[in-house]
C-alpha cells in the first residue's frame, strides 16, 4: 500500500525512532492537539497499513503502542536518523510509557532544552557508568548540570531506588555535575513511600519526586515536585535543585 506522508506523518515515524514505542494518547497530545481519538487511530492506522508504523496492544482494553516500521527505515536514514525496528514491545510497557511522558513534557519548551537522553540512547553516547538512569537531561544552558530520572512504577523494591541515590551521590567522573534526580511515581502514596525510604540516605544531592498523573496533568514545568528531604519543600524541579555547576564535573 502506498500512501503519500504529510510533514506531521513525517515527524510522527521520527519522534517513534527517538522514543521506540509510543502510546495513541502520547502522539495525539504531540501531534495531534487538536483532532479526536478517533482520527488519531485512523492516520496512525493509515501508517501502520503501509508498513510505516507497527503496533502492538497488550490487551483489549490496552492502549495501542506504536513503534517503527520497515517501510520507514530507509526514509528515516536518510535524514540521519538512527533507526532500531521495532519489533517485540518493551518488558516493562508502563516504565517506557513513564520515561517518554517525561520526555514529551519536557521538549514542550524547547527554548529551555538543551537536550534529553533517555537509557536506552546512552549506550551511543559511550556511556560507561554502572549506574543507568532511566533519562538524564539538561536545560539551557546546559553547563547548569545535569538532572537525572528515574521512573518508578512500584514494581522495584526501595532499596534498588536507595542504591540508585546513592550512586549519584557518589557522583559520575568525567561527567557534567547532576543538579539533581528526579522521581515519578504512580501515586501520591507511593511518594510518601519513597521519601520515607530516601530522606536518610540524602546528604548533598537534590531529589525531588511528582507523580506521572500531575506531570500529564499539568506539564513538566509546573510546581509539582516535592523534595524529598526534611524539608519536603514544593515547587518546579529547577528550583528545588540549585545550580551545583560551579563545584565542577567531577567529585
Amino acid at each position: 500500500m502506498s500512501v503519500r506522508l504529510s510533514e506531521r506523518d513525517l515527524r510522527v515515524l521520527a519522534k517513534c525512532a527517538v522514543c521506540r514505542w509510543l502510546t495513541t494518547s502520547q502522539l495525539q497530545r504531540v501531534y495531534f492537539p487538536h483532532v479526536t481519538l478517533d482520527a488519531v487511530r485512523k492516520s496512525l492506522r493509515r501508517l501502520h497499513d503501509a508498513g510505516y508504523l507497527v503496533s502492538y496492544r497488550e490487551h483489549r482494553m490496552a492502549e495501542a503502542l506504536y513503534g517503527v516500521g520497515r517501510t520507514a527505515k530507509p526514509l528515516l536514514e536518510a535524514k540521519d536518523l538512527t533507526v532500531e525496528l521495532a519489533r517485540t514491545p518493551p518488558r516493562q510497557i508502563d516504565h517506557m510509557v513513564g520515561i517518554n511522558d517525561i520526555r514529551l513534557a519536557v521538549e514542550e519548551a524547547p527554548e529551555q532544552l538543551a537536550y534529553f537522553f533517555a537509557a536506552w540512547e546512552l549506550g551511543g553516547l559511550g556511556w560507561t557508568h554502572t549506574l543507568i538512569p532511566d533519562a538524564v537531561f539538561a536545560l539551557k544552558p546546559a553547563t547548569s548540570g545535569v538532572f537525572g530520572l528515574e521512573v518508578d512504577c512500584g514494581t522495584e523494591p526501595t532499596q534498588v531506588l536507595v542504591n540508585k541515590v546513592r550512586s549519584y551521590e557518589s557522583g559520575l567522573p568525567n561527567f557534567p555535575t547532576v543538579r539533581g534526580v528526579l522521581f515519578t511515581v504512580e501515586s501520591s502514596a507511593r511518594l510518601q513511600a519513597l521519601a520515607t525510604a530516601l530522606r536518610r540516605f540524602i546528604q548533598s544531592l537534590s531529589v525531588c519526586a511528582t507523580t506521572i498523573g500531575d506531570i500529564r496533568m499539568s506539564g513538566a514545568f509546573a510546581q509539582v515536585f516535592t523534595r524529598l528531604d526534611s524539608s519536603e519543600s514544593r515547587g518546579t524541579f529547577w528550583e528545588l535543585c540549585p545550580d551545583r555547576s560551579s563545584q565542577g564535573s567531577s567529585r
